[in-house]
């Protein structure tokens, strides 16, 4: 399966998505004009995925800022994960947050209510 690699900028987040090497990642800030646009390869490219996950599946993310659009995406990506595990794969959700930005931490902690997936929340330091 051909990988995701986009390198991140201010407006947008970097995404890898590499079933060959394990990695499912996004990091960084996520603004883009049109995030359903955006994000429609990559909720395409995991359902493809779905079809024949990794044994296992852990997703990264590492995220600095986003907007109530993106938002919606992630949620949308967070559904094809919980999908996945929700037919016998084994996902789990991995949320970095700076030890500083608590929106972030209480993100992820949002997120973790309302998803059915292994989470676990991981401070940094930067």
């Amino acid at each position: 399966m051909e990988a995701i690699k986009i390198q991140g900028t201010s407006q947008y987040p970097t995404i890898v998505l590499d079933s060959e090497a394990g990695r499912f990642e996004f990091s960084g800030n996520s603004l883009p004009e049109d995030p359903k646009a955006f994000y429609e390869p990559i909720l395409s490219w995991l359902d493809a995925y779905a079809q024949n996950p990794n044994p296992e599946t852990v997703v990264r993310f590492k995220m600095v800022y986003y907007n109530t659009p993106s938002s919606k995406q992630i949620f949308q990506i967070f559904k094809k994960f919980e999908k996945m595990a929700a037919s016998g794969h084994k996902v789990s959700v991995v949320w970095a947050y700076n030890e500083d930005d608590i929106d972030i931490k209480d993100a992820g902690k949002d997120l973790s209510d309302h998803i059915k997936l292994p989470f676990r929340l991981e401070s940094y330091k930067e």
